[in-house]
């Protein structure tokens, strides 16, 4: 069993929120109860799933579309998303969502999407539609070098440190520092009224917003000193390179055949819409789930392959057209089998931490 915070944390450093669009309704939407034993990852909220996490002791919801969209207007016995809301609150079944963020962040459900049909290895990814990262800092501090690696594995444990898909990114140089404790100090290291010099390590770390005083909470409970040097500085914006939806290049392309038989092994349905018998593909662009809004970036990019759902009659013609060729996914079982991939992260993560924990995965409970 662990505190609620300890889980919601892991799946923040992540996933983190702060990536999710401006509209998007992510984080813990139900708070039944402050601890948490065992996990039911699941794409969405359904009577099958609730059914699923109280027969199997859940008391934790992980799922990638939010029940909570719109405001409840008002709380009803006739309304079947407050009667599973209130089943599971009742249960002590705390709902937790990620969304866009989910879509968009590295080793999310679009970059599972890629090593699914084995591409991510062929070329270099590049985000379809790309997004302002969330505004990051640089953190410095100076720790003497015996308790260096406490304060860089408290700062990693709390998120910083990710540029991309690195995780635990430091920097450090070694120096000398001097100061001298006043009488009423308390030092580590020396005596009040005597300058002391110390051999230190400074230190730099990148970190988001979002983590950016959860990072400076636990740098100072790591670090030794009575009253640290913490410097902060707001990095210059820009993009990084993820977003939604991912755009790959082969260096060979790939026959309609060879693109089917990547899909037969992955038990997903799906339906390939090409009147080029002799169309190869070699430029690909995917958006698991609906890719609707992307269009416009698909054109502009000059796909060959666009693999996605939820795209109407007059989308797919308008591709046809132009020469683009549509595979469709189904939008609920596309992002449910790259949630079952997403699973063993999760559990990775727990391990690291050493939570105590267990996680489901609703295809898993019978």
């Amino acid at each position: 069993m662990e505190p609620l915070r300890n889980v919601t944390e892991l799946l923040e450093n992540l996933f983190p929120s702060s990536l999710a669009l401006s509209d998007d309704r992510v984080g813990l939407q139900v708070q039944a109860k402050n601890t948490v034993e065992k996990i039911l990852v699941a794409l969405e909220l359904s009577p099958q799933v609730v059914r699923k996490a109280l027969e199997s002791s859940c008391d934790f919801l992980y799922l990638h579309h939010p029940p909570l969209w719109e405001p409840l207007q008002r709380l009803s016995c006739e309304d079947p998303l407050f009667v599973m809301l209130e089943k599971l609150y009742a249960q002590g079944v705390s709902v937790f969502a990620h969304h866009t963020n989910l879509d968009i962040a590295p080793q999310g459900i679009a970059d599972q999407w890629l090593k699914l049909l084995d591409l991510e290895k062929m070329a270099k990814p590049k985000p379809l539609f790309p997004v302002p990262h969330a505004k990051k800092y640089k953190l410095v501090t100076f720790v003497p070098q015996t308790h260096l690696n406490a304060v860089l594995e408290a700062l990693f444990l709390e998120g910083a440190g990710i540029i991309g898909k690195y995780r635990d990114c430091a920097f450090f140089t070694l120096g000398t520092g001097t100061f001298r404790p006043e009488e009423a100090a308390h030092p580590f290291i020396g005596k009040p009224g005597q300058q002391e010099v110390v051999e230190e390590a400074r230190v730099e770390i990148e970190v988001s917003s979002g983590k950016l005083y959860r990072a400076i909470e636990a740098l100072l409970k790591a670090h030794p000193y009575e009253q640290p040097v913490v410097d902060v500085y707001q990095l210059i914006p820009g993009f990084e390179a993820t977003g939604l939806g991912r755009v790959v290049t082969l260096p060979n392309p790939l026959s309609p055949k060879e693109i089917q038989e990547r899909f037969s092994h992955l038990s997903v349905p799906f339906n390939l819409l090409c009147e080029e018998k002799d169309k190869t593909f070699q430029k690909i662009a995917l958006c698991p789930g609906s890719g609707r809004k992307l269009i416009p970036k698909v054109i502009e990019e000059q796909v060959d392959l666009f693999i996605s759902g939820d795209l109407t009659h007059h989308d797919i013609e308008r591709l046809r057209l132009l020469g683009i060729a549509y595979l469709h996914v189904p939008h609920g079982p596309g992002e449910r089998r790259a949630l079952r991939e997403i699973v063993p992260l999760l559990e990775k993560e727990v391990q690291k931490r050493k939570l105590k924990v267990d996680i489901l995965f609703e295809e898993e409970i019978p």
